[in-house]
């Protein structure tokens, strides 16, 4: 657990850091500086063009995520990882490329009403498209060898500072908002020149053969991967872009500017988790490898109720200070309240699962997944067409609920049923009762001036769970740092 906590938690750190200017740039500027259209404008342009690139790269991440140890050797380039994997992004890319320009003439005439600013933009959608499958290409390369922080430091971090400064030059008149959209597209590829950068430095971006390398029964493993990592990352963006996008279609650009802010609120709980998952994606491959299911299992229970805990004390923040964070939102935005909390619920039930997903996509029994990951699918795609005419935008997140429900304890039973692998113990059903009383009691202090109010509001919540926290030693990892702290503390007192 050693790299896993230290890359989690710089991770986290960075995650934290790109929060606090990415709650800048979307929960306070943007909703003062855009109109709802012109945020649904950049958030379903990413959604959708993240939906694009993960067909377009024909599953080979997953590849990296299950097949990297055998390629693994830095003396021969990693066998020629690299350059196959370039062969077969582009090779997707240039799929994407015929099939938009195909359909990009009834996507532009059926969005030239309800949302005028899409079609106007869509040109943007293939550069776009091309940029996020490299990003997808380097961070897991970078993944795979052991670091997993560059690629959340550069787009937590570094890409929302940059956007920072096209708002604010938006905001100052210095650009209007066609030189707006244009950078926020260019800005989206300082990520991936950052890792190239990083590779070239460290000697790793090296094109080398791999014909010789690749035998017929490994080329027959990497083609069933790639089948599966298609469908795979389809399941991976069903609750996180499919929605964004069908708000757009039910409801147009102003709905989906509405839900896109709501569920950023929420998304907050996941920032942990995606450190986790990135690092967690190499150690369990390579506990797989060495069948060593002792080390999957403790990876798989302290995953959970870490990130249970994180996730419960955003949760219970954000609920707590709802009242503030619409007292900060332009009035429009009231509608996003029941998209927040079932949302957020959504993300709970994610984080509580710990690296589940991970585990079950390196395990020799991954393709188990396929089954769920149709459902998942189904499930998403179904729920919406039948809740967001209903229920608007709150009915997006509804469904988003209902899937991960399902999803998230199919996932759970099936690793339960094949390998006895279990995250659950009374720790996690303690800090959930806990967090409940905690959160109920926070919610009725009475209001304050907005700043002073989410101060104190927040600084209660985060004194009373840590002191349940480490009274009743729900976690060892949050009981052994505080222990550290003290002995620290003691140090320089002595």
């Amino acid at each position: 657990m050693g790299l896993i906590q230290q890359q989690t938690i710089k991770g986290t750190v960075y995650s934290f850091l790109g929060v606090i200017i990415g709650f800048v740039n979307i929960a306070v500027l943007s909703p003062m500086i855009f109109t709802t259209d012109q945020i649904g404008l950049t958030q379903v342009m990413v959604a959708m063009a993240t939906i694009i690139a993960q067909l377009g790269n024909l599953g080979f991440n997953n590849v990296a995520a299950r097949l990297f140890p055998l390629f693994r050797s830095p003396r021969k380039g990693h066998n020629g990882y690299l350059s196959l994997a370039f062969l077969v992004t582009g090779a997707g890319f240039i799929i994407c490329l015929v099939a938009l320009s195909l359909y990009m003439p009834v996507f532009v005439e059926n969005n030239r009403e309800k949302s005028m600013l899409l079609a106007r933009y869509a040109e943007y959608l293939p550069i776009l498209v091309g940029i996020i499958m490299l990003f997808t290409l380097l961070d897991y390369y970078s993944k795979v060898l052991f670091n997993a922080v560059l690629g959340t430091f550069l787009r937590e971090f570094v890409m929302r500072l940059v956007l920072l400064g096209l708002i604010l030059s938006f905001y100052f008149g210095i650009i209007d908002f066609s030189d707006y959209v244009f950078l926020f597209i260019v800005a989206q590829a300082i990520p991936a020149l950052g890792i190239t950068i990083y590779l070239l430095i460290k000697g790793e971006f090296k094109f080398t053969g791999f014909r010789e390398f690749i035998t017929p029964s490994l080329k027959k493993q990497m083609l069933s991967l790639c089948a599966f990592g298609i469908l795979s990352g389809l399941s991976g963006i069903a609750i996180t872009s499919i929605d964004k996008y069908m708000v757009n279609a039910y409801v147009g650009l102003s709905g989906a500017g509405i839900y896109s802010i709501a569920v950023y609120f929420a998304s907050l709980i996941l920032i942990p988790a995606r450190s986790l998952q990135k690092i967690a994606i190499p150690v369990i491959s390579e506990a797989w490898k060495r069948n060593d299911s002792e080390v999957i299992q403790n990876v798989y229970y302290k995953s959970s109720i870490n990130q249970l805990i994180i996730g419960l004390l955003i949760f219970i923040g954000i609920i707590a200070n709802m009242n503030n964070i619409f007292r900060i939102l332009p009035p429009e935005y009231a509608e996003g309240e029941l998209v927040i909390i079932f949302f957020g619920l959504t993300n709970l039930m994610r984080v509580s699962a710990g690296a589940s997903m991970v585990i079950i996509g390196t395990s020799p029994r991954y393709r188990y997944m396929t089954y769920l990951m149709i459902i998942q699918i189904i499930l998403v795609i179904g729920s919406n067409i039948l809740l967001i005419p209903a229920l608007g935008i709150s009915g997006a997140a509804v469904a988003s609920f209902v899937t991960m429900f399902i999803y998230i304890w199919m996932n759970v039973l099936l690793l339960r049923k094949f390998y006895s692998l279990w995250p659950f113990k009374p720790e996690h059903l303690k800090v959930i009762v806990a967090a409940s009383i905690i959160c109920a009691v926070a919610y009725f202090i009475p209001e304050m001036n907005l700043i002073v109010d989410i101060f104190l509001r927040s600084l209660f919540i985060l004194i009373i769970f840590a002191v349940v926290l480490i009274t009743f030693n729900i976690s060892e990892d949050v009981s052994r740092i505080y222990k550290k702290y003290l002995s620290d503390i003691k140090k320089l007192s002595d």
